[in-house]
């Protein structure tokens, strides 16, 4: 039994260091792609269909978009993900400003132009979400994998259910019942978004919740949970995730968002952690007991 806990601690821990210089680089790399094939579409619409002048167009402006990315949107990203500002919209805002406004640097367009500049605008929000949504991937994937396979994701998602059966069962009050089944159901499936807006007003209606409240209170359950030991750091990280796909419908302002930000604290290491630093639990744990602590004595920022 100790064994098999020791393993399935360091699968977290591994589950905590995945992302870091391998996944922001292919993410660069799915950004840049994306760049290439808009420009090459926009070109075979324009005319009708495919030249074969279009491949070199398109090495041309993959090459180039790494540089823009890689120089700008990557630092970019960072910036936003430590200000726990990292949401598809203000990914996909970013970067229309960036594109719009590499290219009005560089080529010298006018502000009249505002075609021309609106064109590249959307060309940057495009990259834009292929870098975030490459990203989401990453993180969503299952305890212990780089990207993951769903025969991995249903290992795990019994392991949960074999040393926890009280997910699968519930306990305590009915909202706490409602908000395992959520749980349980991001990690069974960790590739797809299970938490939808009906299945929130299920459980809002069953536990006597609104739905301005859902969101701070099923982040504060995760982090409890997790905080106790109960969940895992990748299942608990798959749980964040899922709420935070429903960022634009519900308010996720405030604690929500500070528990979202602790958990994707935990998913990189830094530079100056040691070579036997496990990330979740030098960055993320502290982060959520001490959002858990303000909580409990009303300062919730």
């Amino acid at each position: 039994m100790e064994r098999t806990a020791g393993g399935r601690m360091e699968r977290d821990a591994n589950a905590g260091v995945k992302t870091g210089a391998a996944a922001l680089g292919g993410a660069t790399l799915v950004a840049a792609a994306a760049v290439a094939v808009s420009l090459v579409a926009q070109g075979a619409l324009r005319r009708g269909g495919l030249s074969p002048d279009d491949i070199g167009v398109a090495l041309l402006a993959f090459y180039a978009a790494w540089l823009v990315v890689a120089s700008i949107g990557l630092p970019t990203f960072l910036a936003l993900r430590w200000l726990g500002w990292l949401r598809w919209w203000s990914c996909a805002l970013a970067g229309a400003v960036g594109g719009a406004g590499v290219v009005a640097v560089l080529g010298r367009v006018q502000a009249r132009q505002a075609g021309e500049l609106a064109f590249w605008g959307l060309i940057g929000a495009v990259a834009a979400l292929a870098f975030w949504m490459t990203m989401r991937e990453r993180r969503r994937g299952p305890s212990g994998t780089e990207g993951g396979d769903d025969r991995v994701g249903t290992v795990n998602a019994q392991r949960v259910a074999a040393a926890s059966p009280w997910y699968s069962q519930g306990h305590g009050g009915v909202l706490e019942q409602e908000f395992h089944a959520l749980v349980l159901a991001s990690v069974r499936q960790p590739r797809c978004n299970t938490l939808t807006l009906q299945r929130v007003a299920q459980a809002c209606e069953r536990g006597g919740l609104s739905r301005e409240a859902f969101g701070d209170a099923y982040a504060r359950f995760i982090a409890q949970e997790f905080a106790r030991g109960e969940l895992s750091y990748a299942d608990a990280d798959c749980a964040i995730g899922d709420l935070m796909s429903l960022s634009m419908e519900l308010d996720l302002s405030g604690f929500a968002m500070r528990i979202y930000a602790a958990f994707d604290a935990g998913e990189y290491s830094r530079d100056w952690d040691g070579p036997g630093v496990v990330a979740w639990q030098v960055h993320t744990l502290p982060q959520v007991m001490q959002a858990l602590a303000d909580a409990e004595s009303g300062d919730e920022r």
